[in-house]
């Protein structure tokens, strides 16, 4: 059987950087599929990376800055990542976009880009994150399943 991992990044301490960390804690509540892994990567690029190497599909949840409404989701192809590098989408692509750059020919998958309100010293996500919650969650959890099952297309 094929690993799949659902990886959250983030940092819970920097509001809503921590969104990532946020949906993966509870899509691993509501997760009945014994084929994915959901993962809490945080900022620990290093776990991260380790996770990574050993998954044949990968989707990485994070916020990310596209220029959108917050709470929309942007979808990015692992290998297409690099054509993004110069945006800035997220505050974790030096090492770990990089990487997955260089290992775009092995590993596959996506990165869920959640658009933040506000990211600054802070727990908690932002009021209008907070709004949005049920709203991003099953967006998310829906993307996360039409990706899954497009992933042999990849």
């Amino acid at each position: 059987m094929e690993k799949i991992i659902v990886l959250g990044i983030g940092n819970v301490l920097m509001m809503d950087d921590g969104i990532g960390i946020y949906l993966i804690e509870e899509l691993s509540r509501l997760n009945t599929k014994a084929d994915i892994s959901f993962l809490i990567g945080e900022s620990d690029i290093d776990y991260c990376i380790e996770q990574i190497m050993d998954a044949a599909f990968v989707i990485i949840v994070d916020a990310a800055f596209s220029g959108n409404e917050p709470g929309s989701l942007t979808i990015y192809p692992l290998s297409d990542l690099h054509e993004h590098r110069e945006l800035d989408i997220s505050s974790h692509n030096f090492h770990l976009f990089n990487l997955l750059f260089l290992q775009k020919d092995r590993i596959k998958g996506f990165l869920i880009g959640v658009e933040p309100y506000e990211i600054q010293f802070h727990i908690g996500l932002s009021k209008t994150l907070n709004e949005k919650w049920n709203s991003i969650l099953q967006d998310v959890s829906e993307t996360i399943g039409a990706l899954i099952g497009r992933k042999n297309k990849y």
